[in-house]
């Protein structure tokens, strides 16, 4: 029942949404007349007004203000976006430095590991068994540092 009405409702034409402003002259007195109705004028000039806006608020726009306008508008954007790429070219350097200390770190404990291991393996006796500890925890580092 609420969909028939609903469509019947909206079937129906919104005659309420369109006004028109009716300017005629009176025979004989000259006397300019305006009235306001919601079909259009039979006779005489008819000017339809949207319902929805208000024209006492609104003021035309001229086009130099409207350029003066959208220039403003893309020197803000255009600062925005220079504030932002500084930002991550800031953050890319940033990044780069961070990696070339992990790269380096990482050569560093895979030399000593292979230079624990070259020890490892010329040992004799004792010296051999801390070697190969050394070596092996030496590994263990480098796996834990650079996976």
């Amino acid at each position: 029942m609420r969909l028939l009405i609903c469509l019947v409702l909206f079937a129906c034409p919104l005659s309420a949404l369109a006004v028109y402003k009716c300017e005629s002259v009176q025979a004989g007195s000259r006397t300019r007349v305006v009235s306001y109705s919601d079909s259009p004028c039979p006779e005489g000039k008819s000017t339809v007004l949207d319902a929805f806006s208000s024209s006492a608020s609104s003021t035309p726009e001229t086009a130099d203000s409207r350029l003066e306008r959208q220039k403003e508008e893309l020197q803000r954007l255009e600062r925005s976006r220079h504030r932002r790429e500084a930002q991550e070219d800031k953050e890319a350097r940033k990044a780069a430095r961070v990696w070339a200390v992990r790269q380096k770190k990482c050569a560093k404990l895979a030399q000593q590991q292979r230079w624990r291991e070259e020890d490892a393996a010329i040992a004799v006796g004792k010296a051999a068994d801390r070697a190969r500890l050394k070596a092996r925890r030496s590994g263990e580092t480098y796996q834990l540092e650079c996976g």
